[in-house]
């Protein structure tokens, strides 16, 4: 009795395995047909490096030569803005030594006129 109870259960089991198995057999053969009959998809190689499937599209370029563009633009105002702040401190230094100069040269006419009188400088002036 044991023994027969042994080879029910057996059988039982291999009708249940031998049952699913049928059944996804069948499943995946319908799945399989499904996809035979629908038009194939073109199959795109992933891109090797971080921008080499995004450069093919002409939109992604475009975008980056804009944003190369913009860095550049930000490169070129940083170098300008210093440029600018450089000339103007040398406008200001040579404001600084035209002043200079000039009470100098008055500093200089004046002790000029007060060690020689006024005839003087003329009459050597013409010679």
């Amino acid at each position: 009795m044991i023994l027969f109870a042994m080879t029910r259960a057996a059988i039982l089991f291999f009708a249940g395995c031998a049952l699913l198995t049928l059944i996804l057999l069948k499943r995946s053969y319908r799945h399989g047909r499904r996809k035979s009959s629908s038009a194939p998809i073109e199959r795109i190689a992933r891109p090797t490096t971080k921008w080499d499937g995004v450069q093919r599209d002409a939109l992604a370029q475009v975008e980056r030569q804009k944003v190369d563009m913009y860095d550049m633009a930000r490169d070129l105002n940083g170098q300008l803005s210093s440029r600018i702040i450089v000339l103007e401190q040398l406008v200001g230094e040579s404001q600084r030594q035209i002043e200079r100069l000039e009470t100098l040269l008055a500093e200089a006419e004046q002790t000029k006129s007060e060690v020689c009188p006024p005839s003087r400088v003329a009459t050597q002036r013409k010679a």
